[in-house]
C-alpha cells in the first residue's frame, strides 16, 4: 500500500509543540469565541487530504456528527455530514486522541488532557469540574446517564478515573494504560481495559459503582487495544468484544470466559446499541464485519478491483495516494448497525447498508467546466490540510489560486465557488510554496515547488540534503505544469520573485533553495547563476524567502532555523540584504541573533522599516513573535512577544509564522502563528487578536486586491478562511 505524504508525518506532527494536546485554554465569553455574525470567517478550498479521526454520531441529536483532524481542528455537522463547521479553537481543539461520549443533555470530549463538556450540540465547550486529577492526554471517555446525575470515566496512558457526580469529584479506579472502553447506557454499564505491567484486566462499573475486576487470563498477557459492548433488545445478554494485541478478536462467552474468534489483527472495534450480532473492527488497512455475534468475520472495505465497493474520493482518483485508516478512524451510528464510517489519512467514507457499498462524504463534486480540464470540487467545510498562500490572478479576477502542502496546488475559475486540483506535471507536486506571474505573458505562472513539505515548521528545520524540488512553469493559468529548467539544483524551492523593473526580453527572477542558496536568471529562466556570496551563517543555508524592494531594487533573503538532533538550534538564521543584484550579501539581523526567523515584510514607504516574525527555539530564550527595525536593521525591537501572545491563549512560547502589511495602509499589520491571527493598525504599537478567527495556527494573510476590506487567511492544517480586514471583537 502506498503512503500519502500526510500519513508519513502523523507521528512527527505530534512532536510539533503546538499540537501536543496538553494546552489548557481559558474560557472566554461565548460571543467572543463563535464564528458567527459580524467579523466572522468562512472557509473555502479543497476538502480532505489530511488525517481525519474519531467520526462519531450522536445517539440523541438527529444529524449531529463530530470529527477531528491531526492538525488540531475539531469539527461538527448538524445535517449528517452534508456540511461541516470548525469548532472554534478557544472552545475545543486537538481532540483526535479520543472519541466523544454522549449523554442526553451533554457531550464530553477532550482538548488534549482536559475533559470538556458541551450542552449546545458541540458549539461551545467548558471544562468539566474544578479539578481534573490526571496529568496525561485523555485517550478514552465514557459517559452514562444515571437516575441521579452522570457517571464519567476517563482513561489515559497511566490510569483510569471515575466520577459518579458528573465530574465534581473523581476517584482513581486503576493504574496502568487504558486500552479500551465500552458503555451500555441502557443498563448504566461501563467496561474499561487496563494493562498494568503486562497484567490485562477488564474493569466494570454499573450504576456509578465499581464492581469486582473481571480478569482476562485468556489474553495471555497481551494488552487489550479496544472494547465494544451492547445488550440485546430483550435485555437478557450483554455482548463484549475485545481487540487484543498480537492475538486478534476475542469475545466473552456466557460462562464469562474469553474466546479467540478471529486472528485478524485489529486495533479498533465498535457495536451499535440494542443488538448483539453486528460489530465492526478495523486495522490500518481493512474493515471487518461480523453479523453473528463475532463467530465469523468478513472483510468489507475494498478500494480496488475485483471486489471494489468504494466510491473513491478525489484524493484517490487524482493523486493516487492509496489509503491508511486512521487510529480511531472507525465510526458507527449507535442506533443503527447498518451505518458505519471510516476516516483515513486523506479521505472520509460512509456506508448505510452495513458495508456493502461506501461513498465519500467529504466534498461535493461538480463535474468539469466546458473547455477547462479538471474536476471542480465544492467544499463542505472539511478543510484539513495546510496552505502557504492564497493568490489572485492579476489578469482575471475569477481565477484564484491556493498553494498547498501535500496536494500541491489548486485553482478556481469562479472566485472560489469551486476548486480544481492542479499540480499535474510538476515532479515535485507535494508542495507549492509560492507562485509568480509573468508580467508580459497572460496565463504564464512560475512556481516554487518541493517534495519536502511544511518548511519552516519544526519537523522540517533539520538538514536533509537529499530532499528534492525545483521551479515549474505553467502556460495555461496553472492547469498544467512543466519543469522550467534542468540547470537548477534539485532541492526544495521555497520562494520565487520577478524583478518588476526587468523587461520581457531580459526577464529577471530570483529563487531560493532550502539548503541551496539564491539563484538568478536574466533570461526568463533559460540560464541561472548562483548568487549566494556572503549569504547565511556557516552551517545554516536554510534559505526560505526572497523578496525585491520595488523602488530600490534591493534584494532580501530570509534564512530560517537549522535544527540539530531533537531540539538543538546552534546556528542563527536571519535576514540578508543585497544591493547589487545578489552579488554580495550582508546580514542585517546580526544584532538580533534570531535562531528561528520565519517571514518578513518591508514597509513600501520606507525600506528601512522591516518586520520579521519568529519562533521560539528550544534553548534560545523567548524569541517568538514579531520584530521591527526602523533603521534598516541596525537595531531591532521585539514588538510582540511570547508573553504578549500567551495572554490570549497558552502556551507560553510561540511559533510565529508570518507577517504581512496591508497594501493600502502599511501601518496595518497582520501577524500569525500558533496563537492564531493578530492585528495592529498603528505600525506595531499595539496588537489585538482576531477573537473570531476559529483556527489555531496561521501561515499567511492575503488582502483581496478588489476588496481591501477583505482578507484571506492561510492556515497550517485548516485551509483558507475569508473574513474582514479588521477584527470585530465583541
Amino acid at each position: 500500500m502506498s503512503k500519502s505524504p500526510r500519513q508519513m508525518t502523523v507521528g512527527t506532527i505530534a512532536t510539533s509543540l503546538f499540537l501536543l494536546g496538553l494546552i489548557l485554554l481559558p474560557a472566554l465569553p461565548a460571543a467572543a469565541q463563535l464564528n458567527t455574525g459580524p467579523g466572522s470567517f468562512t472557509v473555502n478550498g479543497l476538502d480532505g487530504a489530511g488525517g481525519m479521526y474519531t467520526p462519531s454520531i450522536s445517539p440523541f441529536d438527529d444529524g449531529l456528527m463530530l470529527l477531528s483532524c491531526d492538525m488540531s481542528g475539531s469539527y461538527r455537522s448538524l445535517d449528517n455530514g452534508a456540511k461541516w463547521e470548525l469548532i472554534h479553537h478557544l472552545q475545543l481543539h486537538s481532540s483526535l486522541l479520543t472519541r466523544p461520549a454522549f449523554t442526553k443533555n451533554a457531550i464530553y470530549w477532550a482538548t488534549g488532557g482536559q475533559l470538556k463538556m458541551s450542552k449546545d450540540k458541540a458549539l461551545t465547550w467548558t471544562p468539566v469540574g474544578d479539578a481534573q486529577p490526571w496529568k496525561e492526554p485523555i485517550t478514552h471517555i465514557a459517559a452514562i446517564d444515571l437516575k441521579a446525575g452522570t457517571f464519567l470515566a476517563v482513561g489515559t496512558a497511566k490510569g483510569l478515573w471515575s466520577s459518579a457526580d458528573g465530574g465534581k469529584t473523581w476517584k482513581e479506579a486503576a493504574a496502568g494504560k487504558i486500552g479500551g472502553m465500552a458503555a451500555v447506557p441502557s443498563i448504566e454499564l461501563v467496561y474499561a481495559a487496563v494493562d498494568a505491567g503486562g497484567r490485562p484486566r477488564i474493569l466494570c462499573f454499573q450504576h456509578g459503582e465499581q464492581l469486582p475486576d473481571a480478569s482476562a487470563p485468556e489474553t495471555d498477557g497481551h494488552p487489550v487495544l479496544a472494547l465494544a459492548a451492547s445488550m440485546d433488545k430483550g435485555g437478557t445478554f450483554v455482548a463484549l468484544l475485545a481487540a487484543v494485541d498480537k492475538l486478534g478478536l476475542m469475545t466473552r462467552t456466557a460462562e464469562n470466559k474469553w474466546e479467540l474468534v478471529s486472528k485478524e489483527l485489529v486495533n479498533d472495534v465498535l457495536m451499535a446499541q440494542g443488538q448483539t450480532l453486528v460489530a465492526y473492527a478495523a486495522n490500518r488497512k481493512d474493515i471487518f464485519k461480523t453479523s453473528d455475534g463475532g463467530k465469523s468475520w468478513t472483510s468489507i472495505f475494498h478500494m480496488d478491483a475485483p471486489n471494489a465497493n468504494v466510491e473513491r474520493a478525489w484524493v484517490q482518483t487524482l493523486l493516487g495516494w492509496g489509503y491508511s485508516i486512521s487510529p480511531l478512524g472507525l465510526g458507527i451510528d449507535p442506533r443503527n448497525p447498518d451505518v458505519v464510517m471510516v476516516s483515513t489519512q486523506g479521505d472520509f467514507y460512509r456506508s448505510t447498508d452495513g458495508g456493502q457499498k461506501w461513498f465519500q462524504i467529504m466534498d461535493k463534486p461538480l463535474g468539469q467546466t466546458p473547455g477547462e480540464s479538471g474536476l471542480r470540487i465544492q467544499s463542505t467545510g472539511l478543510e484539513v490540510t495546510s496552505v502557504w498562500n492564497y493568490v489572485f490572478d492579476p489578469s482575471d479576477e475569477n481565477r484564484q489560486y491556493i498553494c498547498y502542502t501535500d496536494i500541491g496546488f489548486a485553482r478556481t475559475l469562479d472566485k472560489g465557488v469551486s476548486w480544481i486540483w492542479s499540480a499535474k506535471g510538476s515532479p515535485w507536486g507535494n508542495t507549492f510554496y509560492e507562485i509568480a506571474f509573468d508580467p508580459s505573458v497572460k496565463g504564464r505562472i512560475y512556481a516554487a515547488c518541493s517534495a519536502r513539505h511544511d518548511i519552516p515548521h519544526w519537523t522540517q528545520t533539520d538538514a536533509r540534503p537529499n530532499a528534492k524540488g525545483g521551479v515549474c512553469v505553467s502556460d495555461d493559468h496553472g492547469a498544467s505544469w512543466r519543469v522550467l529548467s534542468d540547470r537548477l539544483p534539485q532541492l526544495p524551492c521555497t520562494s520565487i520573485v520577478i524583478d518588476p523593473k526587468s523587461t520581457p526580453d531580459k526577464l529577471t527572477m530570483y529563487v531560493s533553495f532550502y539548503e541551496g542558496g539564491v539563484y538568478k536568471s536574466v533570461d526568463g529562466g533559460k540560464t541561472w547563476e548562483k548568487k549566494s556570496t556572503g549569504l547565511g551563517n556557516a552551517g545554516n543555508m536554510h534559505c526560505y524567502k526572497v523578496r525585491i524592494d520595488p523602488k530600490s531594487g534591493n534584494l532580501y533573503c530570509l534564512i530560517t532555523a537549522m535544527r540539530e538532533g531533537q531540539n538543538t538550534f546552534k546556528v542563527p538564521g536571519g535576514l540578508w540584504k543585497s544591493t547589487d543584484g545578489g552579488e554580495n550579501w550582508t546580514d542585517i539581523t546580526a544584532s538580533a541573533k534570531l535562531l528561528w526567523p520565519t517571514y518578513f515584510a518591508i514597509d513600501p514607504r520606507d525600506e528601512n522599516v522591516i518586520y520579521i516574525s519568529a519562533a521560539t527555539a528550544a534553548g534560545g530564550g523567548s524569541q517568538g513573535g514579531l520584530y521591527k527595525t526602523t533603521d534598516g536593521g541596525t537595531t531591532w525591537k521585539h514588538i510582540l512577544t511570547d508573553a504578549d501572545l500567551a495572554k490570549f491563549c497558552p502556551p507560553s512560547y510561540t511559533h510565529g509564522m508570518t507577517v504581512q502589511l496591508h497594501p493600502d495602509n502599511p501601518d496595518i499589520i497582520y501577524y500569525g502563528g500558533t496563537h492564531s491571527l493578530w492585528f495592529s493598525k498603528d505600525g506595531g504599537g499595539s496588537f489585538v487578536p482576531y477573537k473570531k478567527f476559529p483556527f489555531l495556527n496561521v501561515q499567511h494573510v492575503t488582502v483581496d486586491p478588489k476588496d481591501p476590506k477583505t482578507i484571506f487567511v492561510s492556515t497550517f492544517g485548516g485551509g483558507v478562511w475569508k473574513g474582514p480586514a479588521e477584527p470585530v471583537n465583541e
